[in-house]
């Protein structure tokens, strides 16, 4: 239990009357006994507006208005108020605390660390897609007080959001899984999405560890003038894959996640837990026991396909992957439905032509294109079998009348292609 006084105190806010929470919310719907609520503002509704409600079922409150009496506290701005409540947190633990971000696999690689420190250390770790500056605090105050092992996912997309997120997460260890173009619209330029995803290692406590892809200079130097031990992952690094075996420790990987890109992400997964008191072969055996979630390459059957769900996010070098991996695992006929990548600014319509290249030096035999930006991109591309469609519903309709019998199909998209409801279908439909 913590104690409101005592954050009071950190946020520099009058102290409220004695209160205990044991954990932190932002739905007011959660609310009971030991909560304590953060009135946020949203798009559509204001947390203010459920305070009386959260007081009314035993919680207590942090507000940034006047007008409540009871366990409240009062602030300038909540948003920052949870961000500070979320570093108070982190001093309080004495155990490591790893953060991972990268362009691509940094639920899947946080999923495998996680599960490889369980095998000795009681671990909790991010929950769902709470990586950003309201999830990663909440995390943190809601870490059960008995864990040894702390593993963060920490998201961004735009320059200054790791330095923010780090200052309140303080990591003992960060891994970085690689450097890629999403978000490149918000950016600009590769070299500067890797001077923001470097914000982590100068966050990273002294002394600490970087575990990071080898041949990126900008993380390299960053983590060198910042006096860490550097592990680097990838060909040519400290840790690499080679022929399906984590070198250099000679492990065989056998995985529930598809595509050489994810025993990319475990060499790096086994790379960091062995740093942090693991055995190589320990962690690779718990990684293998791993299922690989919705939209993230898990495969099923229909009565006529197999499908590899691939659907959750996409931006240029994870469709890549996902279809080298789906054509090198599977055999011909292969089909994929493709939804438009967003946040790619002006690389965008180079990105979406690469994508249908790839495709086509790989052997797709059908390509279902769900978008206006594929929509362009595949005027230009003459030689695959391309059928177009402004939705998942279309797509879904195109694929039941054009796709032969016997075929691997790949899905994926940006999720605002809400193309895992597809999924959902193919599911259910048993078609």
């Amino acid at each position: 239990m913590r104690s409101l006084i005592s954050l009071s105190a950190r946020l520099g806010c009058p102290a409220p009357e004695e209160y205990s929470f044991s954990r932190a919310i932002i739905d007011s719907r959660e609310a009971g006994p030991s909560s304590l609520f953060f009135a946020l503002q949203g798009r559509n509704t204001d947390g203010h507006d459920f305070v009386a409600d959260v007081l009314g079922a035993g919680g207590a409150a942090v507000v940034s208005r006047d007008g409540f009496t009871g366990a409240i506290l009062e602030v300038d701005s909540v948003e920052e108020a949870l961000l500070e409540a979320g570093a108070w947190a982190r001093d309080g633990i004495c155990y490591p605390v790893v953060g991972i971000t990268g362009s691509n696999g940094k639920t899947t690689t946080r999923k495998m660390l996680a599960a490889a420190l369980s095998t000795r250390f009681r671990t909790w770790q991010t929950k769902g897609n709470l990586n950003n500056h309201l999830g990663l605090p909440l995390t943190l105050l809601n870490t059960p007080a008995d864990m040894g092992m702390l593993v963060l996912e920490m998201g961004m997309n735009h320059t200054g959001e790791l330095l923010r997120l780090g200052w309140v997460a303080r990591p003992n260890l960060s891994l970085i899984t690689n450097i890629g173009t999403a978000h490149i619209e918000n950016f600009g330029t590769r070299e500067i999405i890797a001077e923001a995803k470097a914000e982590i290692l100068h966050c990273t406590e002294k002394g600490g560890i970087a575990v990071i892809p080898q041949g990126e200079d900008t993380l390299l130097q960053e983590a060198e003038l910042r006096g860490l031990e550097i592990i680097t992952h990838g060909q040519g690094g400290d840790c690499f894959l080679e022929n399906g075996r984590a070198m250099p420790w000679g492990i065989d990987l056998a995985l529930e996640y598809s595509g050489e890109h994810n025993m990319q992400n475990a060499v790096a997964a086994i790379a960091a837990a062995q740093r942090l008191g693991i055995d190589p072969v320990d962690a690779a055996a718990a990684i293998s026991k791993l299922h690989p979630g919705a939209g993230r390459g898990n495969v099923f059957s229909t009565e006529d396909y197999t499908v590899v769900d691939e659907s959750y996010n996409a931006n240029p070098e994870s469709v890549a992957a996902c279809l080298k991996s789906t054509a090198q695992l599977h055999e011909k006929p292969l089909a994929a439905v493709l939804g438009d990548m967003l946040e790619l600014g002006d690389r965008s319509p180079a990105s979406h032509r690469e994508v249908l290249r790839k495709a086509e030096e790989l052997g797709y035999d059908s390509l279902i294109l769900v978008g206006c930006r594929f929509k362009e991109a595949s005027e230009s591309n003459s030689n695959t079998n391309i059928s177009l469609a402004m939705d998942w519903t279309e797509a879904l309709s195109v694929l039941k009348r054009s796709v032969k019998p016997g075929s691997t199909i790949l899905v994926k998209g940006s999720n605002s292609m809400n193309l895992g409801l597809l999924v959902e279908e193919l599911k259910k439909e048993g078609i």
